[in-house]
């Protein structure tokens, strides 16, 4: 016991260092990680000493009461994004015409496998998750089989919805790169040196795929459809964001700290 106290305590001691809050969590799993995969304490260590994230070590992370695989294909899923899956559980609930849900950027597949597993007792209901990556979508496609699923979520590889027709009554959920390029410079190693960047920077103003999407939109969307689109923004960028969709009715949602963080768009 007391030889588990003193490395529960280096461990700590480290993870303080380089800005772990969660310690004593992370701290007991960087323990059994090691014990069950035969890995010095020591390697673990170096690794975050080099501020490479514990999520990318031990190949796994949380999401919304569900554990999921990650590499560094794919971002480390944020507890900020989780409010999407209430956002979207309220609308869908309110809203019972729409049957279909569409997850653009879909990435490790945490948002639509979360939805899938609440939703997927609806007859005729459709689960897509579209990514520009190949081996974001592996990693997306595991995910489905390891919640059970895959059979009700049809992945696709595009570049954001370029060849693909919006179904009607679609909620269309984009948590696409939203980080202003000189905002992402500043970003800390463990994002900067591990996490895609292609996943995280939007260009000069954070709006760069969000504009490129919205154009899809207006062009392929018929009149008669009901789509409504949920996005994830940098709180900064909030008043460009408007501009950006001022000719939709749109709800701003803050974020649990109180940041303007989503926008529920209905672009019919």
């Amino acid at each position: 016991m007391e030889n588990k106290l003193k490395v529960i305590y280096q461990i700590q001691e480290v993870l303080k260092k380089y800005g772990y809050f969660d310690i004593d969590r992370i701290s007991n799993e960087i323990l059994e990680y090691a014990t069950e995969s035969n890995i010095a304490i020591e390697d673990i260590l170096s690794r975050i000493s080099n501020y490479e994230p514990w999520e990318y070590i031990c190949g796994k992370a949380d999401f919304y009461d569900n554990t999921f695989k990650i590499n560094n294909s794919v971002l480390i899923p944020r507890i900020e994004t989780e409010q999407i899956i209430d956002i979207s559980k309220d609308f869908l609930r309110s809203n019972p015409s729409y049957d279909c849900i569409v997850d653009i950027g879909t990435g490790s597949g945490c948002i639509i496998i979360s939805l899938a597993k609440i939703f997927c007792n609806k007859n005729n209901f459709k689960f897509i998750g579209i990514d520009i990556s190949s081996k974001a979508l592996k990693i997306a496609k595991e995910n489905s089989v390891l919640h059970n699923v895959n059979e009700n979520i049809s992945f696709r590889k595009d570049y954001l919805l370029s060849n693909h027709s919006i179904g009607k009554n679609s909620l269309i959920i984009a948590n696409l790169p939203y980080i202003p390029t000189d905002m992402y410079r500043d970003l800390d190693k463990s994002v900067k040196d591990f996490e895609p960047r292609e996943a995280l920077d939007g260009g000069k103003d954070g709006l760069k795929y969000y504009r490129e999407l919205l154009d899809q939109l207006e062009k392929n969307n018929p009149s008669k459809y009901f789509v409504t689109l949920l996005i994830e923004i940098e709180p900064s960028t909030i008043e460009t964001v408007e501009e950006l969709f001022t000719q939709y009715k749109y709800r701003i949602i803050k974020d649990y700290r109180g940041l303007k963080r989503f926008l529920l768009i209905h672009l019919s």
